[in-house]
């Protein structure tokens, strides 16, 4: 996982837990515990084998809780389910279970652990327990570079939850005709007064009155 590139440039931030499992479940590493590779390793190297039966659907229930509680929102939850096939009898549905881990996001490889998860009736349950197609989620640990084609699958599954903004190659379109003419708008306000103005110029001269006789004359006939 250290070495995976994706093809957009973007830089890929990943974590890992573990479950062990048989008629119980052990999380020997959460997501939350993720120190990386080298604190992992020194973390699983330790692990015993519990034996017992094998309930795989615990394990399933189990990693989908996990994945509920500590997975990051809107992340690439993938689980790798390591196992020859051959449940106890009294393995609750793993199918499920197994279905309703999807309906939560998480894709599923399974990988045959040994010769007995080729036998047909084992070989058919890791298919229906993979995601689809088949061809691209079911493994077998004795196949030449499985765990280079898991990789693969996983980047592009990275690559597919990280879309690239679409591009729009469309050529521009012509202008449009002009829509048609709004509403008459409402009166504007009122304007501030304006400042007052200069002193005007002097005005002309008037007329020259009447002589000052003529006037009494006209006063005396009127009054007669």
């Amino acid at each position: 996982m250290k070495g995976l590139q994706l093809n957009s440039g973007r830089s890929l931030s990943w974590r890992t837990a573990l479950l062990q499992y048989s008629s119980t479940v052990l999380i020997e590493q959460t997501f939350r515990d993720w120190k990386g590779p080298e604190a992992f390793k020194s973390r699983i190297a330790p692990i015993t084998y519990i034996g017992h039966g094998t309930y795989t659907t615990y394990a399933i229930t189990n990693l989908t809780q996990l994945y509920m509680t500590e997975g990051t929102h809107g992340s690439v939850k993938v689980a790798v389910l390591l196992t020859d096939g051959a449940d106890h009898p009294r393995n609750p549905d793993i199918f499920s279970a197994t279905a309703d881990a999807k309906h939560q996001g998480i894709v599923f490889f399974t990988v045959g652990m040994t010769r007995v998860a080729e036998e047909v009736a084992n070989a058919a349950k890791l298919r229906l327990l993979a995601s689809v197609p088949a061809s691209r989620f079911v493994f077998n640990l004795q196949e030449n570079d499985v765990v280079e084609r898991i990789l693969k699958e996983m980047k592009d599954l990275a690559e597919e939850g990280c879309p690239q903004p679409p591009v729009c190659n469309c050529e521009k379109g012509d202008k449009g005709l002009p829509g048609p003419a709004g509403k008459k708008g409402r009166p504007g306000d009122d304007g501030a007064s304006g400042a007052k103005g200069g002193k005007g110029e002097p005005g002309l001269n008037g007329i020259p009155g009447r002589d000052g006789t003529e006037v009494n004359e006209f006063l005396l006939e009127g009054n007669l």
